[in-house]
């Protein structure tokens, strides 16, 4: 009886997608039918040359997600120089981690790694600064109750220490380091006594033997709260520049808040070419910003491009938008608005010729900038440098440095500086602008 039913039902239900069928009537072969043409690959701007060099352990793991984990190798900021390309790394090595500088020709087919000493203490990678055929680096460590920037000069497989510049206490890691025709200057941010804000410390050491340092100054005015100092150098001296900061205003409802945002701007301060101020500090944007991050690079008409990112959303959100402005002796051009649609997230990425910034999305954007600092190009994905970013560059040979597990792959590529087409990956970004 059970099986009559079921054969009854299954008739019924054969019978009524018989009579309720929507397949589209058979093509006739006769008509031709329209064919779909494949979506055109957008190329790729950048390929490799040269070898691939990792530093570090890689992760036994070939799971594509450890290559977004976080990784135990820190690299510092590279530096171009007439032999080719430097980095500095901090690594693991054994139990502890270890000092190391990274160096390759303009090509990337020689690599060399040079051993710098164990570290000890709260340290970051060592920072590499060059000009011309000098290279030297500069590391940041504790020493007692104070911190001491080591310098020292790298000669082909040789670490040679030259001078050391005593610091103040400070939570604070940022410095920065530049080579000058008569003067090397190196500045750093800290709390001077008799004072309750951050200023910005400047001292100066033979350009050559990276010895012979200076007695620390202060280059910030009283009540300036300032903080991560950068240099550029220009014809006739320097340009400094830091980030400042005022809490913000409070309000009735700021007990409810979660984090309270602090107002900060840029400013920026000529330099003579023995490292003494010769004009007064200029302000790059409104007072009340929210500069989350900033990048500076040198132009070829002698002024300097600053390009960052604001937003004031609390810490740790992606957004915010992206604004350039340029310094001259004359004064400042901007802050004008970046722009582009795709703004990735993150502090951007400048140097000569190149914009590169992170995003959450994707691989790492990278377009191509004019000699007076425009993008010629959209910010396109570029898959060869993934979550990676450019470190340094010589023209178009882009110095890259890519978290490929628990280490670090480096590798020099070669990029075009011309528009190319978007390809099918013009839709793919609208998608992602979309809400």
């Amino acid at each position: 009886m059970i099986r009559r039913i079921h054969v009854l039902l299954l008739t019924c239900i054969r019978a009524l997608v018989g009579c309720c069928n929507s397949d589209p009537p058979a093509k006739d072969p006769q008509i031709e039918q329209p064919v779909a043409s494949a979506p055109t690959a957008r190329p790729s701007r950048c390929q490799p040359i040269g070898q691939d060099y990792w530093v570090g352990s890689r992760s036994p793991s070939s799971d594509d997600l450890d290559k977004i984990l976080p990784f135990a190798t820190e690299l510092g900021d590279g530096v171009a120089f007439d032999g080719g390309f430097a980095v500095g790394a901090l690594s693991q090595q054994g139990q502890g981690t270890a000092f190391e500088i990274i160096t390759t020709n303009r090509d990337g087919t020689a690599w060399r790694k040079i051993s710098a000493g164990a570290s000890h203490g709260d340290a970051d990678a060592p920072r590499v600064f060059s000009r011309g055929k000098t290279l030297g680096m500069a590391i940041l460590e504790p020493s007692g109750s104070s911190r001491t920037l080591r310098l020292a000069r790298i000669d082909r497989d040789q670490i040679l220490w030259a001078s050391e510049i005593l610091q103040d206490q400070d939570e604070s890691l940022a410095y920065d380091v530049v080579i000058g025709k008569e003067v090397a200057v190196a500045v750093w941010d800290g709390v001077p006594k008799g004072r309750d804000v951050g200023a910005v410390f400047l001292a100066t050491f033979d350009p050559t033997t990276f010895q012979k340092p200076s007695k620390p100054k202060v280059m910030t005015l009283p009540g300036t709260d300032a903080e991560m100092p950068r240099l550029l150098e220009r014809s006739g001296g320097f340009w400094l520049f830091w980030l400042a900061r005022r809490p913000g205003s409070p309000s009735d409802d700021s007990q409810y808040r979660a984090e309270d945002i602090d107002y900060r701007w840029i400013e920026a301060l000529p330099l003579d070419n023995r490292g003494a101020m010769t004009g007064t500090a200029v302000r790059l944007g409104p007072t009340d910003g929210h500069v989350l991050g900033f990048d500076v690079v040198s132009l070829q008409d002698d002024s300097a491009m600053v390009v960052w990112r604001d937003d004031d959303t609390p810490s740790g959100s992606p957004g915010g938008q992206l604004f350039m402005s340029r310094v001259r002796l004359g004064g400042v051009e901007g802050p004008e608005r970046i722009d582009e649609e795709h703004t990735g997230v993150g502090a951007p990425n400048v140097m000569p010729g190149w914009f590169a910034i992170a995003d959450a999305l994707g691989s790492t954007r990278l377009a191509p900038l004019s000699p007076d600092g425009k993008l010629t190009d959209k910010l396109l994905r570029e898959s060869l440098l993934g979550s990676g970013e450019p470190i340094a560059n010589h023209g178009n040979d882009l110095f890259v440095s890519r978290p490929e597990g628990t280490a670090m792959r480096l590798f020099v590529a070669r990029c075009l500086s011309t528009a190319i087409d978007g390809g099918s990956q013009d839709e793919e970004e609208s998608r992602d602008a979309e809400p």
